[in-house]
């Protein structure tokens, strides 16, 4: 830590000898006044910029400070300061300086360290969508061969299959890394039909999913403005989470119903419910729970599903939420203004 130590400890310095009140002290040590030390935080974020780019670790960067601080207090001890209150009231103030150089350290170092794989996962998922259009349509033209025996034509229709789910993780991959780098997803409402949407949407998840049932219950025709592909891939995501973690006998419904200046969309399963300790989290990116209510270890996904889904709906102005008990079954209600 040579390089940045100097400048760093005499930023330190200043802010033990400039007068703090017990509140701004007690506010400094909640790290709830980040803005008290501007030349101290400046100094942890450059240290924590230049560490990223060298490659450190962030096990590496804070062994950094501790090797400081650990230099530090042996040489304030052998110092030997006359009077104990003064020493210990100083060490204090030294520790809390410290302390705060390092959370701002690793605040902008996880930060930028998230963006980066963030940005990664962008580009990666974005530079996927071509190699995996070609093997897509590759594969559909040999399931509509004349020339192909029944085993080859099932082999390209998983190829098919398969291309589908990738296809859809990108695409979940790629609105990840929008929401992530600071944007939202843009949507471009338009008038529409959500009773029309819905049947087709249900229709095409049926053909996905011939082993399961899946009902469909809209009364009314409930037109609105909505982002038409935004919605369609709400409403799947909804119930391939449905099909996913619901009772294989049991069948998963769609409804949706006019609700004054907002309609309600829901979908319903029955099986395992979730524990009411992951509710509150099962809308945070790379979430998955297990089919028995717990967190997966190995899920057979990348948790984006109900993650999009929020976004979807937060960026038409609407809200989602779950309900789940082993009685009732869980139900996902996500609620879109009309207008």
């Amino acid at each position: 830590m040579r390089d940045t130590a100097a400048e760093l400890l005499n930023h330190i310095a200043e802010d033990m000898d400039a007068r703090q009140s017990e509140l701004e002290r007690s506010s400094k040590s909640r790290g709830d006044s980040p803005l008290n030390a501007p030349s101290l935080v400046g100094d942890a974020q450059s240290h924590a910029q230049g560490r990223l780019a060298e490659s450190f670790s962030l096990n590496e960067m804070v062994s950094e400070y501790r090797a400081l601080r650990a230099s530090v207090m042996r040489r304030w001890r052998e110092a030997g300061v006359a009077d104990p209150v003064t020493a210990l009231e100083e060490a204090v103030r030294f520790n809390e300086a410290i302390d705060q150089a390092l959370t701002e350290s690793i605040a902008w170092f996880t930060a930028e360290r998230d963006r980066s794989r963030e940005l990664l996962s962008g580009v990666i998922a974005h530079d996927l969508r071509t190699p995996l259009g070609a093997i897509a349509m590759s594969a559909q033209f040999l399931v509509r061969s004349e020339a192909l025996r029944d085993a080859e034509t099932r082999a390209a229709g998983r190829i098919v299959s398969s291309a589908g789910i990738m296809a859809k993780m990108v695409s979940d991959l790629l609105d990840f890394a929008q929401v992530r780098m600071g944007g939202h997803l843009s949507i471009s409402p338009a008038r529409m039909s959500l009773s029309e949407l819905c049947t087709d949407a249900v229709t095409e998840l049926r053909a996905f999913h011939p082993e399961r049932s899946i009902e469909l219950d809209i009364k009314d025709t409930i037109d609105g403005h909505w982002d038409r592909d935004r919605v369609r891939q709400m409403i799947s995501n909804l119930v391939e989470n449905a099909v996913g973690h619901g009772a294989a006998e049991a069948p998963v419904k769609v409804s949706a119903v006019r609700s004054g200046a907002h309609v309600q969309l829901a979908v319903h399963n029955f099986g395992e419910p979730i524990p009411p300790v992951h509710q509150s989290s099962i809308f945070s990116p790379l979430t998955r729970l297990s089919k028995d209510g717990e967190r997966s270890r190995r899920p057979n996904g990348i948790g984006l599903g109900l993650f999009i889904v929020m976004e979807i709906a937060e960026a038409h102005g609407g809200s989602v939420s779950v309900i789940s008990d082993r009685e009732a079954g869980t139900t996902f209600t996500v609620s879109l203004p009309v207008a």
